[in-house]
């Protein structure tokens, strides 16, 4: 073996040693729990990257048709209601959906006051029948940075089914079951 290769395992063994502790250890020197963990029953968050303090609700107006415009409200609500809130409306593919002139597609709310929520609505043109989505994106800022969330809606037109799209071809493997045959591509330099 190799003196790199023995580093490397001694650092794993290391780490996986580290992150192991007897029953009732902590953090703070007590054989208690550490003051910062979480009680039994109590929403544990990651340590990862914070979501936005913005939840989303929406309801259809009617029943969508392709090329009549389509209303969407829109409840916004927030834990911050000290904050503003941007709203970002976007459509990936204009042939499917599309804005009409007069709606604006990035809309700032101010605080939210004593209320907490906040209704917008929002109109699209359908031009085709299928499921078609509007995302949408809040941000507010707070003491962390931006934070954004967003959220795709779900605009069912016409009876026509979603088309899933499949990548690659459905085949039978040696065992009698169905798997989805992915060539590879050749690529030249």
């Amino acid at each position: 073996m190799n003196v790199i290769s023995r580093l490397t395992v001694a650092l794993l063994a290391g780490l996986l040693l580290s992150g192991c502790g007897q029953a009732g250890d902590s953090t703070d020197g007590t054989d208690g729990p550490a003051a910062d963990a979480p009680e039994p029953g109590e929403a544990q968050t990651s340590a990862g990257k914070p979501g936005a303090p913005v939840d989303f609700d929406y309801a259809i107006i009617g029943t969508p048709v392709v090329g009549q415009p389509v209303s969407i409200n829109l409840r916004v609500s927030s834990s911050l209601r000290d904050r503003p809130v941007t709203l970002n409306y976007r459509i990936n593919d204009a042939r499917n959906l599309r804005f009409p002139e007069a709606q604006a597609q990035r809309v700032a709310l101010p605080a939210f006051g004593d209320t907490g929520r906040v209704t917008e609505q929002i109109t699209v043109v359908p031009q085709q029948e299928g499921r078609l989505y509007l995302n949408v994106y809040a941000e507010v800022e707070t003491g962390e940075g931006t934070l954004m969330k967003s959220m795709a809606i779900p605009i069912q037109v016409g009876r026509a089914p979603r088309q899933p799209e499949t990548n690659g071809e459905p085949r039978q493997d040696a065992d009698g079951e169905t798997v989805i045959s992915l060539p590879a591509e050749e690529t030249t330099r």
